[in-house]
């Protein structure tokens, strides 16, 4: 549990999300990241040199990726400091925090910056040497393409751990499409009155798409809508509930987030009124498998160390990648839908991974200060059955 850890109110943002081969998809992740940093400082008032290290979190391989975390810190203004690359899938930003949090609770640290981006677009296809290969010839692997078709310890897809999933609880097609249309309608709540839930911490990006062409990119791109209808025209395997519709997609972004003292974070904030604590982390792993079972395991730890029950929780948030996280969640923690992802997840906007949770956590953040404050919990599933937790407070 955390008692030194906090966050100024305004200190993160969100890039916008763009699916799979969209906007971003030739666009370097790090240096959109360090782009976005330095317009996030200039938006603030903020600059680079407040910073006495960082996190950086990114899953995803780009040219120079050895280099990535002091890259990152040079480009954004600071060549004076640096700090690790974390890498855990899509709980890459839960466990950024928990890491920047760690190090302002020991006195490590007073400022530190949490960025996190990925391109899931255009990823890595790989050699790797296999001199017992016919010929010397090498092994392949398509770095985002062979890690959705199989985990090599569940020895299925993610999609196959969602679907046994839904078997032991005996969750249904019609509960599953249910799910993905609530989530659907929720999210377009943040679209209401011009984006105005969305612009509240999701920061424009400039894209070069050409020598003499800049565009800004400013709001999520290729939502698929989720109805009755058409949620009903989709197939699935005889057996199976899940369909295209009850999934997340891959896509491309950057999120950030300043994780410093309780007396810097007053300094920093946009309103001193609003006080934003992270309390503590919690991290969980589900039987082989069985991978979003994990965000509600992760989430009954991190409730546990923070001596909180599911009814102290003004407000949750998940990375949900199918509609099956979801499910278990209410099932096992008996979680309200009033206050169950409100404004939108990552199984409507997509998912770059290293930024997921990032842009939740935001939104989560932004969501009790419009309750007038309260505990939001955050949770998700990543690769290999495994799951983090984050809770945090605002008053």
């Amino acid at each position: 549990m955390f008692t030194k850890a906090f966050v100024p109110y305004k200190g993160y943002w969100s890039s916008p999300f763009s699916r799979w081969q969209g906007m971003l998809a030739n666009q370097d992740s790090i240096d959109l990241a360090a782009a976005a940093t330095k317009k996030f400082f200039d938006l603030r008032g903020y600059s680079p040199e407040l910073f006495d290290g960082i996190v950086f979190g990114t899953t995803i391989p780009q040219k120079r990726w050895f280099y990535g975390s002091p890259h990152f810190a040079s480009l954004m203004g600071n060549p004076k400091i640096s700090g690790p690359l974390m890498a855990q899938a899509c709980a890459t930003s839960t466990v950024s925090l928990n890491y920047a949090a760690n190090n302002i609770e020991t006195g490590g640290y007073e400022t530190m910056l949490v960025a996190t981006t990925d391109r899931m677009s255009n990823g890595p296809n790989i050699l790797w040497p296999n001199p017992v290969g016919p010929g010397g010839q090498p092994a392949f692997e398509s770095w985002v393409m062979d890690g959705f078709a199989m985990d090599p310890m569940a020895e299925t897809s993610p999609t196959g751990t969602a679907e046994n999933v839904a078997k032991k609880h005996g969750f249904t097609r019609e509960q599953s499409d249910a799910m993905a249309i609530a989530r659907y309608n929720k999210y377009t709540d943040a679209l209401k009155n011009d984006r105005e839930f969305q612009k509240r911490y999701m920061l424009p990006l400039d894209i070069q798409i050409s020598r003499k062409k800049t565009v800004v990119f400013e709001e999520d791109e290729g939502i698929t809508p989720c109805t009755e209808e058409g949620m009903a025209k989709l197939k699935t395997k005889p057996g199976n509930v899940i369909t295209f519709g009850a999934q997340t997609h891959p896509a491309d972004g950057n999120a950030g987030m300043i994780v410093t003292t309780k007396e810097k974070a007053e300094e920093l904030s946009a309103d001193k009124g609003v006080t934003i604590q992270i309390i503590c982390y919690g991290a969980a792993r589900a039987e082989k498998a069985h991978m979003p079972e994990a965000a509600t395991f992760a989430a009954q730890n991190a409730l546990k160390a923070a001596g909180l029950s599911i009814s102290d929780i003004a407000a949750v948030k998940t990375h949900n990648p199918f509609t099956i996280n979801d499910l278990a969640m209410q099932k096992i923690l008996g979680v309200d839908e009033k206050i169950f992802n409100n404004y939108g997840s990552s199984m409507i906007f997509g998912h770059p991974q290293g930024p997921t949770t990032m842009r939740i956590f935001v939104e989560l953040i932004e969501e009790l200060v419009i309750l007038g404050g309260g505990y939001g919990l955050l949770s998700g599933c990543a690769a290999g059955d495994s799951g983090a937790s984050m809770i945090v407070k605002v008053n």
